[in-house]
């Protein structure tokens, strides 16, 4: 594990709904999670006694129930306030798309980047063409592939200055009590841009029989001769919950089920659309309830 020199800091859980950012990291011009933050510290007239960094980086439109914020500030402010002022205080700065609902005084030499595990949801049943009468030991099956080390190089966008390895601690089906499979659930230290995304499409297509198992396995042997399997829609994507070394045991929580109906397969594309805004909806307000439960306690 990377360890960096003792610091003290406000480690702080931050959920958002990512239609309204254009990503978590901070861009020119562009509302994004960590801006919005930093607005807030410069309101609080904090900014040029401290630093803001978050954990993970979110594209833009993906959610997150939690994600983590790092705010350090200098030795006079640290003495002064407490983890609740804080949180209080920046969330009445921000807007009600960012929701800041657990934060804790650290005294750590793990950078915040630095998780031992990070785990998204993706609802597959909102990709166009998904199967929903697909046999879901077909999919698990194919899920369990992608676990362990290997050359992602297939299912992610390229990136010269990242290495393309990595290891995928859990894939398996997102489902209701009732069996049905509302998505995928993956888990690892760390991703690579898109990674999530393009696996979920392969799922996808593996529910139609586009793709066969075997060719996943291939695509993870040999990427350079793999086919291009698609990118879900980032707005069906939530990263659900990180697990670092000074994060509270309370900040998990247990995978969300659903409950709308889903529609039959070949359902016309204009109720398709009206279907998926509802997930969208859905999505929204499974976070707003296990925010809201968390503000409130």
């Amino acid at each position: 594990m990377s360890v960096g020199p003792l610091g003290e800091s406000f480690l702080i859980a931050a959920g958002y709904h990512g239609s309204e950012f254009c990503g978590s990291q901070i861009q020119p011009e562009d509302v994004t999670v960590q801006g919005e933050i930093q607005e807030a510290v410069q309101d609080l007239g904090w900014a040029h006694r401290g630093a803001v960094r978050v954990s993970s980086r979110t594209d833009s439109g993906v959610s997150a129930r939690m994600n983590l914020i790092d705010l350090q500030l200098d030795n006079e402010l640290m003495q002064q306030l407490d983890a609740n002022v804080v949180m209080r205080a920046l969330g009445d700065r921000i807007s009600s798309n960012l929701c800041l609902w657990g934060a804790i005084r650290r005294h750590s030499t793990i950078p915040v980047r630095v998780a031992s595990s990070r785990t998204y949801l993706y609802r597959l049943d909102m990709i166009p063409g998904w199967n929903p009468g697909v046999d879901p030991d077909k999919l698990e099956r194919a899920c369990r592939i992608f676990i362990g080390n290997h050359d992602f190089s297939a299912f992610s966008r390229p990136d010269q200055d990242r290495s393309p390895f990595r290891t995928v601690d859990d894939c398996r089906l997102w489902r209701r009590p009732d069996g049905y499979v509302i998505g995928l659930m993956i888990s690892a230290e760390s991703f690579l841009w898109n990674q999530v995304r393009k696996i979920a499409s392969c799922i996808m297509r593996v529910s139609n029989d586009d793709v066969m198992p075997t060719e996943i396995e291939q695509a993870l042997s040999s990427p350079d001769s793999a086919r291009d399997f698609g990118r879900a829609p980032a707005d069906a994507l939530v990263l659900w919950q990180i697990d670092h070394q000074d994060a509270p045991e309370s900040w998990s929580s247990e995978l969300p089920s659903t409950a709308i109906i889903p529609l039959p397969r070949d359902a016309e594309p204009r109720a398709f659309q009206r279907w998926r805004n509802m997930a969208l909806v859905e999505i929204r307000l499974m976070l707003e309830l296990d925010w809201t439960n968390r503000v409130t306690q």
